[in-house]
């Protein structure tokens, strides 16, 4: 009996008990969908400022945003859906302005419902400049002594000047000339150096246009020296053998060439050269002279193109006679 009392209560009206109990489970449903959860992203922070006003301090590089929404979106968000910015655009005089920040949704992140995207902080104090332009040379700045006998004849370098923008203050302030240290010590030919740019100039406020980088050529050569050789003595070369020569007139030389090559070089008996091959008789001539050096060095001058000689005969030695026994 009772049993057939429990199945009575529960068809009674049974079409209403079902629509009741679908109504449930979607209220179910529906509230645990509206269960907002919360995350904090951090995301990068950009300045819009394409006019004649730029930020004269710096700004943070990221900041946090406060993310609610259910937690099958909250689980899909990731920190690429998001960006943030501030817009300097919209201010046409310099000074300082309280500047909100605006948040930018990827097109995937904008598709999601409920979502709701607070920055922290919501706006951002900023000084703001007119934008100013300038050219600064480049120049070297040559430290340490290269290797002894060598010396640096000259550089180039590209680009021979940058040019950089930012707010009217900083680049007033920035230094007249870039300054490259290039190193001479141990050095004995010709080197290049590359230099990055940015390092040079640390200010984040500035932007630098064109090359990212300097590539400074440095010209290095032997040392060139000039040098004055008096009473060089001539050989006599092809005089007939029953002739001697006595040189009545002095010869000096003058000799360029390396340092490390010319302060040990003293002129040998081959040096000056004077040809003989024409003298048959005894007497006085005056002959052209001739100037031998070894590779590397360079006549100047010499003091005569000719030499003036005596051409005497020449002794004889007759051979020692044994004595008889």
């Amino acid at each position: 009996m009772k049993k057939i009392q429990l199945i009575e209560k529960v068809t009674h009206n049974w079409q209403i008990k079902i629509v009741c109990l679908i109504i449930s489970v979607l209220l179910y449903f529906n509230y645990q969908g509206n269960i907002m959860e919360t995350r904090i992203f951090s995301v990068p922070l950009s300045v819009v400022s394409n006019r004649d006003l730029v930020p004269a301090q710096k700004t943070p590089k990221t900041i946090r945003i406060v993310v609610k929404a259910s937690k099958d979106i909250i689980d899909t968000l990731q920190t690429g859906d998001f960006s943030a910015f501030i817009d300097a655009d919209q201010y046409l005089q310099k000074g300082i302005y309280s500047i909100p920040i605006q948040i930018n949704l990827s097109q995937r992140a904008q598709l999601f419902e409920p979502l709701q995207v607070e920055p922290k902080p919501k706006v951002i104090t900023m000084l703001l400049e007119e934008r100013t332009v300038r050219d600064i040379p480049i120049k070297p700045i040559f430290t340490g002594e290269v290797d002894e006998g060598y010396e640096v004849t000259g550089y180039s370098c590209s680009p021979d000047q940058i040019t950089i923008t930012g707010p009217k203050t900083a680049v007033e302030n920035s230094a007249a000339t870039l300054s490259i240290v290039l190193p001479l010590a141990n050095k004995n030919a010709p080197f290049t150096q590359t230099t990055q740019i940015k390092p040079l100039i640390p200010n984040d406020l500035i932007n630098i246009s064109g090359a990212s980088s300097v590539y400074m050529n440095v010209n290095i050569l032997p040392k060139q020296l000039t040098k004055t050789f008096s009473g060089v003595n001539a050989n006599f070369a092809s005089l007939n053998p029953y002739f001697q020569v006595k040189q009545l007139s002095n010869l000096s030389i003058t000799v360029s060439g390396a340092q490390n090559a010319l302060k040990n070089y003293k002129p040998s008996q081959y040096t000056a050269q004077v040809d003989c091959s024409s003298i048959e008789t005894e007497g006085e001539y005056t002959l052209p002279v001739s100037i031998h050096l070894p590779d590397g060095l360079t006549l100047v001058s010499i003091s005569a193109d000719y030499i003036n000689i005596s051409v005497e005969p020449a002794p004889v030695i007759l051979p020692e006679v044994s004595g008889a026994q």
